[in-house]
């Protein structure tokens, strides 16, 4: 920003996770049932088109 004399432009909230790509997706819930596991929770997941 301040080497080109350009503004801020937010990236958005889901740029890391398109970032990542089509396994983006699986990559982070695959940490946050691990953070969940060491949390003491047992977690069983079911997708939203099936609910």
């Amino acid at each position: 920003m301040i080497s080109n004399d350009v503004e801020y432009q937010d990236l958005g909230p889901d740029y890391f996770l398109e970032r990542l790509g089509t396994d983006g997706k699986a990559r982070k819930t695959r940490r946050l049932v691990g953070q969940l596991n060491q949390l003491g929770y047992q977690v069983a997941l079911q997708s939203v088109d099936a609910a």
